[in-house]
């Protein structure tokens, strides 16, 4: 493939409970491709493989069917910065060769890339721009109390693992307000800009 026909590849991130999700689907509506990291990675997670290598590398127990716990290994890797490291490194390569491979096989001139850790992936670096999705601490913790049953605690954990806004808002390249903002005007205006790249 000549590399005029290669889209233009956009990062959407912002940590858990920030509203990427809402941002897709109005980036959907607009008909541009998107790739979910964490729907691939569930998949991943499926590969017998990668449950050996989890089972080696961080001594999680496994569900009768040999599928990973996920309950089991969220409990040890939030607790344990190690054992999160190291199953970043066994997902996070796997995610970025399907990346190149859809976005490859995309006939847009853009496409999405969502993923909650692209800046602790490393895989911002291979993106053209990138958008970062904001809101408040207090109303990403309320949605995700409502949307998953967590506890509040629970959020603050995996916020705490999460990449703090302005340590990276330098590296973004665009910011969406999901406070009480409109959305949608935020969004074709980004689109809009990206655009005049083509």
């Amino acid at each position: 493939m000549s590399s005029s026909k290669i889209p233009l590849k956009i990062g959407l991130t912002g940590g858990i409970g920030s509203g990427k999700s809402t941002v897709c689907k109005v980036l959907k509506y607009l008909s541009i491709p998107i790739f979910n990291s964490d729907n691939i990675a569930k998949e991943i997670y499926k590969d017998k493989s990668v449950v050996t290598e989890i089972k080696k590398q961080i001594g999680v127990t496994v569900n009768e069917d040999n599928s990973i716990n996920k309950k089991m290994l969220s409990l040890t890797i939030f607790n344990n910065k190690t054992k999160l490291q190291k199953l970043n490194k066994i997902i996070h390569p796997i995610v970025e060769k399907e990346f190149d491979l859809w976005s490859h096989n995309q006939n847009k001139k853009m496409v999405i890339k969502e993923s909650a850790l692209l800046f602790e992936s490393k895989s911002f670096k291979k993106l053209d721009k990138i958008i970062y999705v904001y809101a408040s601490q207090k109303n990403r913790i309320n949605r995700v109390i409502k949307r998953d049953l967590r506890t509040k605690a629970e959020v603050l954990k995996i916020i705490s693992n999460q990449h703090k806004f302005a340590d990276i808002k330098k590296k973004v390249d665009y910011i969406i307000y999901n406070n009480n903002e409109l959305l949608v005007p935020q969004i074709i205006r980004i689109i809009n800009e990206i655009k005049k790249l083509l």
